[in-house]
């Protein structure tokens, strides 16, 4: 019966916890962007470009993070996303490599709410996945 009780809780604590979606193909950013959701218990998903936008209607995400420089086009998911009705209000915060001004205001164009270098976006990422847990509770 113990072990029951156990699973339930668990099951009902994973359901409270905060989600998001990550399209980042960097393996150096995707490991640091999973520890420090895991620290923070947020629930972070990585999703491919392909199958990003049916995972946001599924079960919209807190927030969804963007490697601008990742591979696709990451320029075009965030511009669908926005563009459509019932995704529009996905936040979506993006980051780049500093010396791509073009490809920040790009994304910003694009409809991207938050748009940092890698450099900022390491040092905020803790704060950022901090909200996103706010938000879920």
């Amino acid at each position: 019966m113990r072990g029951v009780v156990r699973r339930v809780a668990r099951v009902k604590s994973q359901e409270n916890r905060a989600k998001a979606l990550m399209l980042v193909p960097d393996l150096y950013f995707a490991t640091r962007i999973l520890a420090t959701a895991k620290r923070l218990a947020v629930d972070v998903e990585s999703v491919s470009d392909a199958k990003v936008r049916s995972r946001c209607l599924e079960a919209p995400p807190s927030v969804l993070i963007v490697d601008l420089e990742g591979q696709g086009d990451p320029l075009s998911v965030i511009r669908d996303l926005k563009a459509a009705p019932e995704t529009a209000s996905v936040r979506i915060v993006a980051f780049y490599s500093h010396v791509l001004n073009a490809l920040r205001l790009s994304a910003l164009a694009a409809g991207a709410d938050l748009v940092l270098p890698r450099s900022a976006f390491t040092a905020k990422l803790p704060e950022l996945l901090a909200e996103v847990g706010r938000i879920a509770n």
